[in-house]
């Protein structure tokens, strides 16, 4: 029993959770792992993966953003930071959790049930059917034209085994073919190929975690940020004085006419 109200208790703690809680709903509504990123360079399209928040980092690869997301039903906001990963993809990181889609760790097939999403808004979600381009004079991760433009950073998503959306790649850029059997117009996916070399750079394991303390009395584990350490400067030792000084102290010329300050003695 004392478990029980544990487990209540800290529930009531997480607003996502305690709105989930009393919702009726019999389980966790995960269908809209997308997101929208407010970045210093503009606005783009992103996806709420198992891996972290992923965009084509079109509009800025580092710095300050403010990724519009969905939690269950519910639209919220968080500021984060940018991070590039050294592949197609760059990474908000947030405090807080999001949808999580699952990665797809195959290729997909036509027999896939396939589907891009995004949010122009943050509030609502644009969803268009889409269909796996195959044939002569085709190769890659391609998707026939669906009538509809879809935007870069779009998510690609894929029925899985149980129902659920996962992630299969964002939408990275138009391709037409003006002549021969596959004449046409095409989407070019930054797909499953991508997701797999982004996971194959090494990452640094294990991370010290340090708590943060938030404003709205969340408190979440970051990884520890050791602080560089400070260069001191002795009081008289500034300017060109001190550089002389420092000098001196190798060895080196004080002065652009000695035989060191000219490259050799005579």
């Amino acid at each position: 029993m004392r478990c029980t109200a544990v487990l209540f208790s800290s529930l009531l703690i997480l607003p996502s959770c305690s709105s989930w809680f009393f919702s009726g709903a019999p389980t966790v509504d995960r269908s809209r792992p997308v997101a929208l990123l407010e970045t210093t360079g503009g606005v783009e399209y992103a996806a709420t993966t198992i891996i972290g928040i992923l965009s084509l980092g079109r509009t800025a690869t580092a710095g300050p953003c403010r990724v519009h997301y969905f939690l269950g039903p519910t639209p919220l906001i968080e500021t984060g930071e940018l991070h590039s990963t050294g592949s197609v993809f760059t990474e908000a990181e947030i405090d807080l959790k999001t949808q999580l889609a699952r990665l797809l760790d195959r290729s997909p097939t036509t027999n896939d049930t396939l589907w891009v999403m995004w949010t122009p808004d943050g509030e609502n979600c644009e969803t268009v059917p889409v269909k796996l381009a195959v044939g002569d004079g085709l190769a890659g991760d391609l998707l026939r034209d669906p009538g509809v433009e879809l935007p870069a950073g779009a998510t690609l998503l894929c029925r899985g085994p149980k129902g659920e959306s996962m992630f299969a790649g964002l939408i990275a850029g138009r391709a037409t073919v003006h002549e021969g059997p596959a004449a046409g117009r095409y989407y070019v996916v930054a797909g499953v190929d991508r997701v797999r070399e982004l996971l194959a750079i090494p990452r640094k394991y294990p991370v010290d975690m340090a708590p943060k303390y938030r404003s709205d009395d969340i408190i979440v584990m970051k990884p520890l940020k050791l602080k560089p350490p400070e260069l001191t400067i002795e009081p008289g030792a500034t300017g060109a004085t001190g550089l002389e000084s420092l000098m001196q102290g190798f060895g080196g010329a004080t002065s652009p006419g000695s035989a060191a300050g000219n490259g050799g003695g005579q």
